[in-house]
């Protein structure tokens, strides 16, 4: 017992844990915040309309992962390792030039592609019009979060997310006292907020850090081109497989059971939110740990927060009627089982967090494309397959049984690298 609180002091007094709070602990609340604009925008507009907010919303979303091109996991690893300030400002400065081009020409093969999307779709190609333009916003919002991360700028980074968290809930409450119901026009609202954090990022950088287009970076190429090639594929399926259910079931249903899926699986995002919350601190800091001591030790913590994440969710079933109802409003109870399924897949996530964050120092970067590109095929095949004849429920379980194979692909491969890479070595150490 000694040993354990011992164990427990010297865990909870690492820079690690704490920055690991602060983040989760800052995301947590800027996530309540965002949690009442969502509430107040489903209860506003119905399941009916919400459901074409929902398609809106994920178009992009889509969109802004499409821009990323890996960027974001290659920020985090290289920034992580640089030695001096000039190799970060390099480093900054050709992700961000790369994914202006990226977000250029998404923005005109969107301009080319909406009509078509909407006959697709069956549905109103102003609405899908709006979410490509307006995904600029959310797409810079993401890139400066990425610098922040590598930075290691965690309060910085708290501060961004709990500013445009702030702005998405003043509007929905301003729309919901003057009686406006319009999807589009909160829709704009929800995706420009974002964009407001990015218009003064000079505040949240530090004044060294000098963006440079015009030096050369056939280092920085080079470097950043063996894994963002592989999560270029993680990061762009990532995206499409957190939203692509919602245009299956908006194509295949109605915007009305599109509405429930997007209402239900809103809440299961705040779950959701956590584990990609901690990732954010992970992934920076195990890409610096290169002992066979300091990965085992991880490793350990990483079991326990996956048998965290488990109990979680069985706390968390008794009390998702009372959730919903008190949340979207009981106008989605229709769509409680799904969204039993969609917080199973989510405390999943959770628990496989932490393993992915061993890749970005198990040299295996092949990793993320194989990863995304598994999970990707699950979901399309799963609601392409099942949504026609099963409805609803098909598209939840075909996220819970794509998240359960993720998690049994990384347990199995980080330990089997893990043990190839130190020899053999156990993990008990």
């Amino acid at each position: 017992m000694q040993r354990l609180r011992h164990q427990l002091i010297q865990t909870l007094k690492s820079k690690g844990v704490q920055q690991s709070v602060l983040v989760v602990g800052g995301n947590f609340f800027s996530m309540s915040i965002s949690a009442i604009a969502i509430i107040v925008i489903s209860r506003l507009l119905g399941p009916r309309q919400f459901g074409e907010f929902s398609v809106g919303l994920a178009i992009s979303l889509i969109l802004n992962r499409v821009c990323d091109l890996g960027l974001s996991y290659a920020l985090q690893k290289f920034v992580g390792q640089a030695q001096n300030p000039e190799e970060i400002k390099a480093f900054v400065s050709y992700t961000t030039y790369i994914k202006s081009i990226g977000l250029l020409i998404t923005l005109l093969l969107g301009l080319m592609t909406y009509r078509w999307l909407g006959q697709v779709l069956h549905f109103n190609s102003t609405v899908i019009l709006t979410a490509i333009l307006l995904s600029t916003g959310v797409t810079l919002f993401e890139h400066l979060q990425a610098v922040l991360q590598s930075l290691h700028r965690f309060p910085h980074l708290v501060a961004i997310n709990i500013l445009q968290s702030v702005l998405k809930a003043a509007g929905a409450l301003v729309f919901l006292v003057i009686g406006q119901s319009s999807g589009q026009s909160l829709l704009v609202w929800y995706l420009v907020a974002p964009l407001v954090p990015v218009l003064i990022f000079p505040v949240w950088l530090p004044q060294w850090l000098q963006l440079n287009f015009r030096q050369n970076f056939s280092r920085e190429k080079t470097v950043i081109k063996s894994l963002a090639s592989h999560a270029a594929i993680a990061f762009i399926a990532a995206g499409i497989i957190e939203n692509i259910d919602v245009l299956f079931v908006q194509h295949y249903l109605s915007s009305y059971e599109a509405g429930l899926l997007g209402g239900t699986s809103r809440i299961a995002l705040l779950f959701s939110l956590t584990a990609y919350s901690l990732g954010n601190v992970l992934y920076a800091r195990v890409s610096r740990y290169h002992t066979q001591a300091d990965v085992a030790a991880y490793f350990k913590k990483a079991v326990l927060l996956a048998v965290a994440s488990a109990v979680g969710f069985v706390a968390i079933i008794p009390l998702a009627p009372l959730l919903v109802t008190i949340t979207i409003g009981p106008d989605y109870l229709p769509g409680l089982p799904i969204m039993l399924l969609l917080l199973g897949a989510a405390f999943v996530t959770i628990a496989v967090v932490p393993f992915i964050a061993l890749f970005f120092t198990l040299d295996a970067p092949w990793y993320f494309s194989v990863s995304g590109v598994s999970q990707l095929a699950l979901i399309i095949v799963g609601n392409m397959l099942f949504v026609p004849t099963h409805g609803l429920p098909a598209t939840a379980w075909t996220r819970l049984i794509t998240r359960l194979f993720l998690l049994a692909f990384t347990v199995s491969l980080s330990f089997w690298l893990y043990r190839r890479k130190y020899h053999g070595q156990n993990l008990v150490t």
